[in-house]
């Protein structure tokens, strides 16, 4: 057990990983508690008119009217504030479209004494305080004094709203997604590498190597090579953080590819598995030197990428 976890400790992950991926989870967290993404939810029930004083702007109230007067000011091109009258014959200052007014024939009717019955209709919006400009315009239009026009309307007026969803906010959309993502990345990688350990531990495990492996890891003559991401002796291989822990003889195929950056030599072993190894640029002399050691070792290891060295690689992994 002691030499396994000796092994496991060189060739595992890397605390690093680990750290990145819970950074990731991190960012993605953040991105959803504090971003400006919007889902939609129901919005409250709406509560009558004169129950709160400010409800605040999420919250819906009613006002049910059986009078409506005629056009005191614009509010915008298609809105206009008016005067209503509610079923408790209170009287308030409105402010509807031209469509919702449309709506209000019998309330306009009898705000002119056609003979109409009264009957209500609801309108549902928002309490607002009354801007100056439009308080100053009812004061115009029915020659009254400033208290008097607050002791008859109030300082509070209902402006409609659409029937639309509310929306919350549910974060950055795209930087949750994206830390996601990375974070989703990074596990598999952290996962494929605990199984390339695994099946490394165990097949020297099967070889009953793992005793001597790990002496020969942590003995006076092994060689390190490439800022100790390689470490090899007279019988074994191991990489740093890369999986890698095998004897000479099962080190079947090794190819390279060059990078503007860095090297990279893959190291094909007998359980099926790719050990990527990289050596920058200024350790190409190292390169050189660790190719010419697996041969020196093994000389029937397979130099190269073709077509033909995967298929025998691949062979010899399934016999």
């Amino acid at each position: 057990m002691e030499a396994k976890r000796t092994i496991r400790s060189y060739i595992g992950p890397g605390v690093f990983g680990w750290v990145v991926l819970g950074l990731f989870l991190l960012g993605a967290l953040l991105c959803a508690l504090t971003g400006r993404g919007e889902r939609e939810v129901a919005r409250p029930a709406p509560v009558a008119y004169d129950q709160v004083e400010d409800p605040g702007e999420e919250q819906d109230v009613f006002l049910d009217v059986i009078a409506i007067s005629e056009a005191i000011c614009p509010f915008s091109d298609s809105r206009f504030y008016y005067v209503a009258e509610d079923d408790g014959h209170q009287f308030h200052v409105v402010c509807l479209s031209e469509d919702e007014l449309a709506g209000l024939e019998n309330q306009r009717a009898y705000w002119n004494n056609s003979g109409t019955e009264p009957t209500f209709s609801r309108l549902v919006g928002r309490k607002y305080p009354i801007p100056d400009e439009v308080k100053q315009s009812f004061l115009s239009v029915f020659a009254m004094e400033g208290a008097a026009f607050d002791a008859f309307f109030g300082d509070r007026c209902l402006i409609t709203q659409p029937a639309v969803t509310a929306r919350k906010a549910i974060g950055h959309p795209v930087g949750f997604a994206l830390f996601l993502l990375l974070a989703l990345l990074t596990a598999v990688c952290q996962v494929l590498r605990l199984s390339t350990v695994w099946a490394a531990l165990t097949r020297l495990e099967e070889q009953d190597a793992l005793a001597s492996a790990a002496a020969e890891l942590l003995g006076d003559d092994v060689r390190q090579m490439n800022a100790d991401r390689l470490r090899f002796g007279g019988n074994f291989l191991f990489g740093w953080h890369a999986g890698l822990a095998a004897v000479w003889k099962d080190i079947l195929w090794c190819y390279g590819r060059q990078f503007p950056l860095f090297s990279l030599l893959m190291i094909c072993t007998a359980d099926g598995k790719r050990h990527p190894v990289f050596f920058p640029q200024q350790e190409e002399k190292a390169l050189k030197e660790f190719t010419a050691a697996i041969s020196a070792h093994n000389g029937s290891v397979l130099m190269g990428e073709s077509a033909a060295n995967r298929a025998a690689w691949e062979r010899a992994c399934r016999s």
